[in-house]
């Protein structure tokens, strides 16, 4: 048997490839399909059919352009509609055989209506399942996606799946979901490479209500939706144009940036020391490992991304303009092939962001009251962690529209848990007007601070 898992990193969007003798079937694809037909070549097998378990929100699928270039066979659910102009239907029960394995489609609706799982057999025994956004390591699929008055149905419907379709397949199969931790599908899955149906039977925090309505009242929830998620939808149903293999990120001079942000927007990806340092005014800090789960929420699809980066590698170069085109921004315009250091030279004005330990903001709050403290944890993260009193709580992802509820002219010291998310926040608020100071180490560096005092 043939199988292989392919992470997409940044994105948290884990895809498959199984498959025996010469035909391989891939699960879910990213939009950059290169690496398919990579591994299926070194495996010298052919990719025969492409599954997709549900239309994704958070990337754009890769389907239609494999398919074009592999002659596979598409399938979707044939349980919702969405207008599709690619793709073969799909029903419960349906079967695809490669060898000795049979692929299983299992409606699981929740997530969404026409959710498809796919449980793998080898000689009529259940082996695997291709969980997509059902079931994932410590965490179930998010069910707010048909709006709060739909959130009861649709919650109920993913208890029905799971405890129908995808536990009687039994404790020892293995669970492959489409995501791992810090996915935008999910709210607290957990860091865990591998997982089972036993495994998460037994211990999915997600899974140990007593009743159904338990589950419904405990796990329904509106979470927050990235603005970029409409874009996907579109493009997971009408198809996005096809993406190909060449990175097409040019090297833009420092005479050239200040024309182009007339009408885009510089990502500064550098560590948050650096950004805080000296950065080009305007600039929106997104650390390059977080870029997938940020630029969403911050900046429009359409918007002409620019980036200002210390690490010129191809490797780096390449993941800055895949995450963008993976979920959307297709307007990368560039990076600055001077770095920071090319624009200091040729005199362009710098912004820096004030920074301050535990034991100095202890000072300030000492010497002043006129001091205002701005968390930009999650909800459910200030719930588990008390925040400083008197503390304002704007989580990150809502900061951007309500900035303008926060003081101008005094600072706002930022704190999350542990620095990096206050960076961001920092970075959008200097774009405000105000005057925002990152809270080094965040809570959790103050925590620290209290128990060496003690």
């Amino acid at each position: 048997m043939f199988f292989k898992r392919i992470e997409t990193p940044g994105l948290a969007h884990w895809s498959y490839m199984i498959g025996e003798g010469s035909e391989i079937v891939v699960i879910d694809p990213r939009r950059d399909v290169g690496i398919y037909l990579e591994e299926a070549r070194k495996a010298r097998m052919n990719i025969t059919a492409i599954l997709e378990t549900h239309r994704n929100e958070d990337y754009i699928i890769g389907s239609r352009e494999l398919a074009e270039l592999t002659g596979a066979a598409v399938y979707i659910s044939g349980y919702e509609d969405l207008g599709f102009n690619y793709g073969t239907f799909i029903q419960d029960y349906d079967t695809i055989r490669l060898g000795s394995l049979t692929i299983q489609a299992l409606h699981t609706p929740g997530h969404t209506l026409g959710h498809m799982s796919y449980a793998v057999y080898i000689k009529d025994q259940p082996y695997m399942v291709f969980t997509g956004d059902c079931l994932f390591a410590g965490d179930v699929g998010r069910t707010d996606f048909y709006g709060r008055e739909n959130l009861p149905k649709m919650t109920g419907l993913l208890y029905d799946s799971i405890m129908e379709k995808i536990f009687p397949l039994g404790d020892h199969v293995l669970l492959c979901p489409a995501h791992g931790a810090g996915s935008a599908c999910g709210t607290a899955i957990q860091d865990r490479p591998w997982t089972t149906v036993g495994y998460e039977r037994h211990f999915n925090p997600r899974l140990q209500y007593a009743t159904k309505e338990d589950f419904i009242n405990n796990v329904g929830q509106v979470l927050p939706k990235p603005p970029y998620f409409e874009k996907m939808e579109v493009c997971n149903v009408k198809g996005a144009p096809f993406l190909g293999d060449i990175v097409k990120l040019p090297a833009i001079r420092v005479s050239s940036l200040p024309k182009s942000l007339s009408e885009g927007q510089i990502v500064d990806v550098r560590d948050e020391g650096a950004f805080c340092t000296s950065h080009i005014p305007n600039s929106l800090y997104i650390p390059k490992g977080s870029l997938a789960s940020y630029l969403g929420w911050f900046v429009d699809v359409e918007t002409p991304i620019y980036f200002l980066t210390n690490d010129f590698s191809e490797a780096s170069l390449a993941f800055l303009y895949m995450t963008c085109r993976r979920t959307g921004f297709d307007n990368v315009g560039g990076f600055l092939g001077s770095g920071i250091i090319g624009w200091e030279t040729r005199g362009g004005e710098i912004n820096s962001i004030e920074t301050v330990s535990p034991a100095e903001l202890k000072q300030h709050l000492s010497a002043s009251r006129d001091i205002a403290i701005l968390d930009v944890r999650k909800n459910e993260e200030l719930a588990r962690a008390r925040s400083l009193d008197n503390s304002i709580h704007i989580p990150l992802h809502d900061l951007k529209v309500r900035a303008q509820e926060l003081p101008d002219n005094r600072p706002i010291y930022i704190l999350c848990a542990s620095g990096v998310r206050s960076t961001i926040a920092a970075s959008i608020l200097k774009m405000a007007g105000k005057k925002p100071a990152v809270i080094l180490g965040g809570l959790a560096g103050w925590h620290a601070a209290k128990e060496v005092e003690n």
